[in-house]
């Protein structure tokens, strides 16, 4: 796949290829056995005479002879070839070769760094611990929101995390994670709990959704950690769809120096936030300098990236709703982003309209309804809760 500073574009390939001689799937026990097998064939051919053949010697007085001593039985050739069948198997491993993980096989990866995004929050970053890595080369995810398992040994539990984009400067074989400590979270703990240098188990990919290749326009209501989703979602649309995003955290600490890109609503709950509430351009102003957060840097990342395509009207706008600073996503914010967005996509043709809701299991449930589980598979379930309310004019909604 071509890169385009996402890890499911050609890392896998980069990865092999550097300094790696290619991908070998051939197990050791094959290549044991050939080892033992191709030496004996020999000796069987050069020392076996057809009978038909043989002539008898002038001084053989038909008594037995004895055999010569340089001969080697059978046991000590597979005695010698075990252990160097194995030497060679692991030379060829760490010196020059690498393989892809087979379908639902946990690989080691080890964690190379924790960045902290919040006190809850933290971006982990992985690398390969072994010459065995996860296939981000399968074309099947090219266009495919996707996410990797996490295997917590101690309780033989997984779950399943959403990769991070590529960030700016980031090495093609490692891979990001976003993952917040739950109070209850027996996965969640397990990891945040690790020291760098610390080897996890994980398997993957596994595709969470399929983009279509015909999307024009997409709007993202997001909650808290949901943002992955919208990162990996925004990074495969960047130049080809209008895209707008809906940021609702609960802490300012997971969208530290963010600034809304559209005018925001006026808010009436009290005198005070109403005087708070500026528009985009004042925001900016009162911001120049603010350190941007990890999160909203990886935004402005993709925003730029956005507005350099040959299609500089595919933008990808953010706005950040805080609950401590008193704003939230209202249903007529929604309703109103979604008639403003059709109507500028009102000159595509055949094109298609997502509307993608990502966040806890709670944000889902109120804006777009629970999933729910059939035959021991999660699976989006019907459109209720608040969106089921709406006009949605020919959205389609999407239950990340």
């Amino acid at each position: 796949m071509s890169i385009r500073l996402r890890p499911a574009a050609g890392l896998t390939r980069s990865f092999l290829q550097s300094g790696r001689a290619g991908v070998r799937r051939t197990s050791f026990s094959q290549c044991a056995i050939r080892y033992r097998e191709e030496p004996a064939e020999r000796a069987e051919k050069t020392t076996t005479t057809p009978e038909s053949t043989q002539e008898p010697s002038p001084k053989d007085d038909g008594k037995p002879k004895k055999k010569s001593g340089r001969s080697v039985p059978a046991f000590a050739v597979t005695a010698i070839g075990l252990p160097i069948g194995w030497y060679l198997n692991d030379w060829y491993n760490s010196d020059g070769g690498a393989r892809v993980s087979e379908p639902g096989e946990f690989v080691e990866y080890t964690l190379i760094g924790k960045e902290n995004v919040s006190s809850t929050c933290a971006i982990f970053r992985l690398r390969p611990a072994s010459n065995v890595v996860i296939d981000l080369d399968d074309p099947s995810t090219e266009r495919a929101i996707t996410s990797v398992e996490f295997k917590q040994p101690q309780l033989q539990i997984a779950r399943s995390y959403t990769l991070l984009p590529q960030a700016p400067g980031q090495p093609m074989e490692e891979l990001r994670f976003l993952i917040r400590k739950e109070q209850k979270g027996e996965v969640s703990n397990f990891l945040h709990r690790l020291p760098p240098g610390s080897n996890i188990e994980i398997r993957g990919l596994r595709t969470e959704y399929q983009m279509p290749a015909d999307i024009t326009t997409a709007l993202f209501l997001v909650g808290g950690t949901g943002i992955a989703p919208a990162l990996q979602a925004a990074d495969h649309l960047r130049g080809e769809a209008d895209m707008h995003i809906l940021w609702a955290s609960r802490r300012r600490e997971d969208c530290v120096g963010g600034s809304n890109d559209s005018e925001p609503a006026k808010r009436v709950s009290s005198w005070w936030q109403s005087v708070a509430s500026t528009d985009t351009k004042a925001n900016a102003v009162d911001l120049p300098n603010a350190e941007k957060g990890a999160l909203v840097s990886l935004l402005e990342s993709l925003k730029s990236q956005a507005a350099a395509t040959e299609e500089p009207s595919h933008r990808l706008v953010v706005d950040y709703f805080v609950d401590e600073e008193g704003s939230a996503v209202k249903p007529e914010d929604v309703k109103r982003l979604l008639t403003s967005l059709s109507r500028a996509d009102s000159s595509a043709e055949g094109g298609r309209k997502l509307l993608l809701v990502s966040g806890p299991p709670g944000f889902i449930t109120y804006w777009a309804g629970s999933k729910q589980w059939v035959n021991g598979r999660e699976v989006p379930g019907p459109l209720r809760g608040v969106l089921s309310t709406l006009d949605l004019g020919g959205w389609e909604v999407v239950k990340l």
